[in-house]
């Protein structure tokens, strides 16, 4: 069964999870980060036009309607979830309207609640906004059928009239009073107990026998009421039983059905329901992907499937049409626009699916991007994975988390997946559960085998991740053992069982919520995390290929190839966008007699170096002859800086300095298929060395008509892989690639081509 839908349910439903949908002949449109961040603008926009004078969205004032209020709550929702500024005056405008608007019904309740709850976070008049949440819950705790009636724990569009013990109710409007009641006590407010049993037994009581949910119970599973089925029973475990693995287990037998069914029934078109619901139910299956941590459900990336659906129907002025009415246009945008911008958000963690023992704490990851989301204040996903997903599955998640208490096999063709993953930019975290000392002792051993190069160490006392430098102070952190490859962590192992805590709040086990934050913060360099649908891979697009340029990496004794794969994905890169085959030769030596057949050499490190004397004679033959030497110091690293610039200087009796500012390497004048370099970022760790500059920062060794050696005191290496690491000096990843872009397509001209560049004389600064 693999990842795709793992769900973790029995054999006999494999078959069926792997059924492919009837793929469609038309065109699709092209899902991006771009392509969707345009849809979320342009329906943004439109959601904005339809404001009446009024300064809401009601069609019409009809403040005795059930629904009163409601089109203005769900349009509120959408644009907080789009990134919309609570703070700037026209949405504080409307969010302060919603909050003192007199409401009538179950359904305007629940998303008003939802609304006051985000709005609460980030709007200046927080005070405002947690006292009419505070008003709404009491509402929605009133208005569900109470224990002792038949329906207990289901709502009807208004509270059943006082006495009464059984009477209307169905799933669509239950599963948004459970949503507002979930939101006020994600944001603090206490909720008895006894409603989250109440709302979980209605929910397991109305599943169908085929796993789905119907509209009420005695109707027909549909996609719409499966996914509230699915998206409020996981509200249930989270509220109630985080933790409780035990005491949780019929509500998560009862998820394994409802996933099951969507396993057999998932269409992107509302499956079995009503064609009318679909943007309701694509909301609710982005409430589902979000709560479950799966990418895939029928072996389809769903949120990919989504989105592409939504792209393809979105209308020109920006909407997504409604059935009947205006008001419906509005309704749909807003449910198009929250399945976007929350779907698209980026991963915290990738948690393995791995052995017997890997979701013993079953919501571990669920309740820990919760309390992320919260602390750090931002929108953000989980996801499921195995070792036999694709390196982009794994790569969408800057960590991927493994929990364990028994020793685990991993074949060598696994620990080579986890090797590449880490080497491809990623960080493997490991928590020993139940401090397993016979568990940790399995994955260090796995380690040694998926990094020979590298031994396990310690983590220092003072590292960033306990140290209050990346953002919290743990002051009893627990023994940590890492993988290092002289830049960044590879694999971080603890040896305590923190993820036991991540479903659950309180002081008690907020460090250790905090850990596993700095984990986070620390493996994307504490930026804004990419989307989903921005993999750190480039994928081969098909070129007639100009030129090919051989380039030798070079070896010496000591920390020579930290990054390898960063050059994987620059060779790809070079293919794209300059037409250019980039033929890499790794751990050429100085002396090797094949470095007479290359005409470029780059070498790079995380430290000091020497080279030895025939080494020594092999850089100045190289040199002497016209090779270029491109050279960056891995991470930043001064000493490696130092080291070479002795090397170059004694192989040719020249200085080195720093280009122009007019250099041809910066503007890429006269280089084909060069590009300015105005406009380059640096690493939050380099931004104070750059001292504002918007250009690199390159030194050379010059001669009268030719740079024999051109390097970066700022890290290139790292940055060629595309992710974000703690603390690098060096280049945004996308100017890795461009200024290492120039400086092999400069390297690689005649010497009649560079001594035409060379008219205007190399100055320095």
């Amino acid at each position: 069964m693999g990842s795709r839908h793992r769900s973790g349910v029995g054999a006999a439903v494999v078959v069926a999870l792997n059924i492919l949908l009837t793929p469609v002949a038309t065109a699709q449109p092209d899902v991006t980060s771009a392509s969707v961040e345009t849809a979320i603008q342009r329906g943004t926009r439109w959601l904005w036009a339809q404001r009446n004078a009024v300064g809401h969205w009601e069609a019409r004032d009809d403040r005795d309607a059930r629904h009163w209020a409601g089109s203005t709550a769900l349009v509120s929702l959408s644009l907080l979830y789009a990134g919309e500024n609570p703070r700037e005056q026209r949405l504080q405008t409307v969010l302060e309207w919603l909050a003192n608007a007199q409401l009538n019904g179950t359904y305007t309740y629940g998303v008003r609640a939802h609304v006051m709850a985000l709005a609460a976070r980030r709007a200046p008049d927080v005070k405002l906004y947690r006292e009419r949440l505070r008003a709404d819950l009491d509402w929605l705790l009133d208005a569900v059928w109470d224990t002792n009636t038949a329906h207990s724990g289901a709502y009807d569009y208004t509270p059943a009239p006082a006495g009464r013990t059984s009477g209307r109710w169905d799933n669509s409007v239950t599963q948004y009073g459970v949503l507002g009641v979930w939101m006020a006590a994600e944001a603090g407010l206490e909720v008895p107990e006894k409603y989250w049993r109440s709302v979980g037994g209605h929910w397991l009581r109305t599943q169908n026998h085929d796993g789905g949910w119907g509209y009420q119970h005695t109707t027909s599973s549909t996609g719409s009421m499966t996914v509230a089925g699915l998206a409020s029973l996981y509200v249930v475990v989270d509220q109630l039983y985080a933790g409780q693995r035990e005491n949780a287990r019929p509500y998560l037998a009862g998820i394994r059905t409802g996933l099951d069914w969507m396993g057999r029934e998932y269409a992107i078109e509302n499956p079995r329901g009503n064609p009318g619901h679909q943007y309701y139910y694509l909301y609710g299956v982005e409430r589902v992907g979000h709560a479950s941590g799966y990418k895939y459900m029928r072996d389809r990336d769903w949120f990919r499937d989504g989105a592409q659906y939504l792209l393809k129907h979105q209308q020109k002025d920006g909407s997504w049409a409604g059935s009947a009415s205006e008001i419906d246009d509005a309704r749909n945008t807003a449910f198009a626009l929250l399945f976007l911008a929350h779907g698209r958000a980026p991963l915290l963690f990738n948690k393995l699916k791995h052995g017997d023992d890997w979701n013993l704490v079953a919501r571990d990851v669920a309740g820990l991007t919760r309390y992320a989301e919260h602390t750090l204040e931002r929108f953000l996903n989980w996801q499921v994975v195995e070792l036999d997903s694709t390196l982009t599955d794994l790569l969408d998640a800057p960590v991927l988390y493994f929990y364990g208490k028994t020793p685990v096999q991993f074949s060598d063709e696994q620990a080579l997946r986890l090797r590449d993953y880490c080497l491809n930019g990623g960080l493997f975290f490991v928590v020993a559960g139940g401090d397993s000392r016979e568990f940790r002792q399995q994955i260090q051993s796995v380690a040694k085998r998926a990094f020979p190069e590298y031994p396990l160490r310690p983590v220092r006392e003072n590292h960033p991740l306990v140290s209050g430098d990346v953002q919290f102070v743990i002051d009893d952190p627990p023994a940590l053992l890492e993988v290092h490859n002289g830049v960044r962590t590879l694999m971080l192992i603890s040896a305590r069982d923190l993820a036991i805590d991540w479903p659950r709040r309180g002081r008690d086990v907020e460090q250790s919520l905090q850990l596993a934050c700095n984990v986070f913060l620390h493996a994307t360099d504490k930026v804004t995390s990419r989307s989903r649908l921005n993999s750190p891979l480039i994928p081969i697009v098909p070129r007639d290929i100009r030129r090919t340029i051989h380039v030798a990496r070079i070896r010496y004794d000591g920390a020579w190839n930290p990054e390898p794969y960063g050059w994987n994905r620059l060779v790809n890169y070079m293919h794209n966008e300059t037409a250019t085959r980039l033929l890499v030769s790794s751990g050429i030596t100085f002396d090797d007699p094949d470095m007479e057949t290359y005409r470029i050499a780059h070498i790079t490190g995380t430290g000091t170096f020497q080279l030895d004397e025939a080494e020594k004679a092999g850089l100045r033959r190289f040199l002497a002859r016209g090779g270029t030497l491109l050279a960056d110091a891995a991470g930043g690293a001064h000493a490696f800086t130092d080291a070479l610039e002795a090397h170059v200087r004694d192989a040719t009796q020249l200085e080195s300095g720093p280009l122009a500012a007019e250099s041809f390497l910066y503007s890429g004048a006269g280089i084909e298929d060069a590009m300015p370099l105005s406009d380059t970022a640096y690493r939050r760790a380099a931004r104070r060395a750059a001292r504002g500059r918007d250009r690199p920062h390159l030194h050379a060794f010059a001669a009268r008509r030719r740079l024999p050696a051109i390097y970066s005191q700022l890290d290139l290496s790292t940055g060629l892989l595309g992710t974000q690491v703690y603390d690098v000096w060096g280049y945004a990843p996308r100017d890795a690639l461009r200024i290492t872009r120039n400086l092999l397509l400069y390297a690689n001209l005649t010497s009649a081509e560079k001594a035409e560049l060379h008219r205007a004389e190399f100055m320095p600064e």
